[in-house]
């Protein structure tokens, strides 16, 4: 305990115009990415477009993962148990797990509520039902041999998942919680969601349940775990699921 109130004491505060920097500069990357890379290597490379968006995963998510350990680190957190600390990777207590299922179940419940009414308004008002796949992604079925390419996801998976909340919730989120108080998960998934821009704007309403509602239970746990297991549960399973064609 003691040694948790000394690294809080040396968390830095993180402004408004700091945050717009860590998150901007790996937003707009991504978005150059997704539209630039991504469909060359479809459309000229010849690759299938899952294993496209694979490819420009794993030239994105992994500098946020070194991103955090080197910012964590030039902070003076070097040790691995420090650095375990710094970036509030926990061990789960029944508290978090709590945390972790209420999370699931209200955006499962919620991202259903939102399709439901884009359904609705489709049938009432003929407006165009929600996208659930990004611009750059127009069909992830993979057949045969192609299912080989998930190899290649779950090391963009893993980075993905650990790369994003290692550096917005494990390292930016308690900076921000020393600058925003209880606050600090609204500005936190705002700025999570600028960083979703290369999804688009359909995607993006699909997503605000996730967006928001991780951000929050992570504060409310202080283990970035909580935001791991959640982000995995979500995201995981779903694409393995459109990828083999059970959902499209």
């Amino acid at each position: 305990m003691e040694n948790q109130v000394k690294n809080a004491d040396r968390i830095k505060r993180l402004t408004l115009a700091g945050a717009a920097i860590l998150f901007g500069i790996p937003a707009a990357w991504f978005f150059m990415a997704t539209r630039l890379i991504t469909p060359w290597l479809t459309g000229h490379a010849g690759l299938h477009p899952s294993l496209s968006w694979f490819i420009t995963g794993l030239m994105v998510f992994p500098l946020l993962f070194a991103l955090a350990l080197i910012l964590a680190r030039k902070d003076g957190f070097r040790s691995i148990p420090a650095l375990k600390e710094r970036l509030r990777l926990r061990r789960l207590s029944g508290r978090d797990w709590k945390y972790v299922a209420l999370s699931c179940l209200s955006i499962f419940a919620l991202m259903g509520l939102i399709m439901g009414i884009s359904f609705l308004l489709n049938r009432w008002y003929g407006y165009p039902v929600l996208e659930t796949t990004p611009p750059f992604l127009n069909s992830v079925t993979l057949h045969g041999s192609q299912r080989l390419y998930l190899l290649v996801w779950l090391v963009m998976f893993f980075f993905n998942m650990y790369g994003e909340e290692l550096l917005w919730r494990g390292y930016i989120l308690p900076r921000m919680e020393a600058g925003f108080g209880n606050r600090a998960w609204l500005v936190n998934g705002s700025f999570w969601l600028v960083f979703h821009f290369c999804f688009g704007w359909q995607l993006i309403i699909l997503l605000l349940p996730i967006l928001f509602v991780l951000p929050y239970a992570v504060q409310k746990t202080g283990n970035t775990n909580v935001g791991i297991l959640i982000h995995t549960i979500l995201n995981g399973p779903m694409f393995v699921l459109i990828s083999f064609g059970v959902i499209g």
